[in-house]
């Protein structure tokens, strides 16, 4: 097993059972939510949606239960996570979400098999060369004409909201994580075959559109 899959398996394993506490304070802001922002950009069509480290399934939730012609295929390593994402789903009687445990890194996908994906809190968990490369399987698994939108941490917001960040990021998060959020999300996309589109900002994170190049 590759190192980082050790890795990212235990510290899931570890968290699975409290990680949506770390949502309570989009519970008591929900405007400031941007999974819930995500779920009103999708259409309800008959598009098929990949959400990559889908974990515990809260973007996919809301999408699903705003859409029900949507098809969510949703992927983890981590099975402890998807446990969770299964007695959520089970619980709120949402039949449009599928779970597969599987590497982001190798997926078997075909090329072009999604509409959409998403990307939600995970990639700040990775080092440069392994988030660059699950983003390359995700250009390739997204047609042409699809989209992508990110969900992840960001430094810029109040003097609260940033000397909490802070501290959660000490506590929790990676030590590369001062590098993420230097990234230029328009020049990584770009260099993968996605053109930014819109960047909002929500509490603690923002939410990256980008439409799926021609060509890579």
């Amino acid at each position: 097993m590759q190192e980082y899959e050790r890795k990212i398996k235990l510290k899931f394993k570890l968290l699975a059972t409290f990680y949506d506490m770390f949502d309570i304070p989009y519970m008591i802001k929900p405007d400031s939510n941007p999974r819930l922002a995500l779920a009103k950009k999708i259409p309800d069509d008959a598009l098929r949606i990949l959400d990559v480290c889908i974990g515990t399934a809260s973007s996919s939730l809301p999408v699903a239960q705003a859409n029900s012609h949507n098809q969510i295929t949703g992927i983890d390593l981590s099975p402890e996570m998807l446990a969770v994402a299964e007695n959520k789903i089970r619980k709120r009687g949402v039949k449009n979400i599928t779970l597969m445990e599987m590497d982001a890194t190798q997926m078997s996908f075909d090329d072009g098999e999604f509409d959409v994906a998403i990307i939600s809190f995970a990639l700040h968990e990775l080092e440069y060369e392994l988030m660059m490369a699950i983003l390359k399987e995700v250009s390739r698994v997204v047609k042409k004409s699809g989209q992508l939108f990110i969900i992840d941490f960001a430094k810029e917001g109040s003097w609260l909201e940033t000397s909490v960040l802070s501290i959660y990021f000490k506590i929790v998060e990676p030590k590369h994580i001062p590098q993420f959020l230097r990234y230029d999300w328009s020049e990584l996309l770009q260099s993968v075959g996605f053109q930014v589109t819109d960047t909002e900002k929500y509490l603690f994170a923002k939410l990256i559109s980008a439409d799926r190049n021609a060509a890579p």
